[in-house]
């Protein structure tokens, strides 16, 4: 299932799974007994097809995750944000251990401040992941992306590469403007579309520059 390659040739701790094709319950039982046979730990999994794997792998301590991309109108968000949290309550109740919530840069701020009246009751017992595209952040949002991290008590920021223009996405400089300003006690997640090039500099540069991060980082590889 996972591709042999240097960087992964065994069972590593660092593997996650993304499920994309999540309207075929043959296909998501196919996959639950790939996540128990290679001891898979984390994966993420749409909203419809939580409690599908959540009784494939009752027996298991895989943590399922579903994702919300929540990119709101300004005018709307208020009711948005109610809609999200009633979303994230009932996903919860049929057995998601944590959610990933993809925003915006710019939504951040409001985002943040709306959820964290209810995120002790809300996240009580579950993980909250925070991500976006790793190209739509600026040295400069650094700073405040932490601090709104920190505020919301976030498990994780999960990072995406939706698109990769090769040399002019300036990718490795952004992981390295990333760690040289990380300033948080969470994991570190990225989905790079199965790019074993882009996760071996990612690696290369935790070792480097943040070598503490190396067991809180994870890679989601689409399956």
């Amino acid at each position: 299932m996972i591709e042999a390659n240097e960087i992964f040739s065994g069972p590593d701790e660092r593997v996650a799974l993304w499920f994309d094709n999540d309207d075929d319950t043959n296909g998501l039982a196919i996959m639950a007994e790939n996540v128990i046979s290679e001891n898979i730990k984390l994966i993420s999994v749409a909203p419809e097809s939580v409690e599908f794997m959540c009784t494939c792998l009752e027996k298991t301590d895989t943590k399922i995750m579903t994702r919300y991309f929540f990119y709101p109108n300004k005018k709307t968000m208020d009711s948005q944000i109610y809609d999200l949290v009633k979303d994230v309550t009932s996903i919860f109740k049929v057995g998601a251990d944590g959610v990933q919530i993809f925003v915006n840069i710019s939504d951040l701020d409001q985002i943040i401040t709306n959820l964290g009246v209810v995120r002790d009751d809300l996240f009580f017992e579950h993980d909250l992941s925070v991500g976006m595209d790793i190209c739509d952040l600026e040295i400069s949002d650094y700073d405040v992306l932490f601090q709104k991290l920190r505020d919301i008590r976030a498990n994780s920021l999960v990072l995406t590469l939706k698109e990769d223009a090769g040399n002019r996405s300036d990718f490795v400089g952004r992981v390295y403007g990333l760690l040289q300003n990380w300033d948080f006690d969470g994991q570190l997640h990225f989905v790079l579309n199965n790019d074993y090039d882009r996760m071996d500099q990612v690696i290369r540069l935790v070792e480097s520059e943040r070598p503490e991060l190396s067991k809180k980082l994870r890679f989601f590889l689409n399956y």
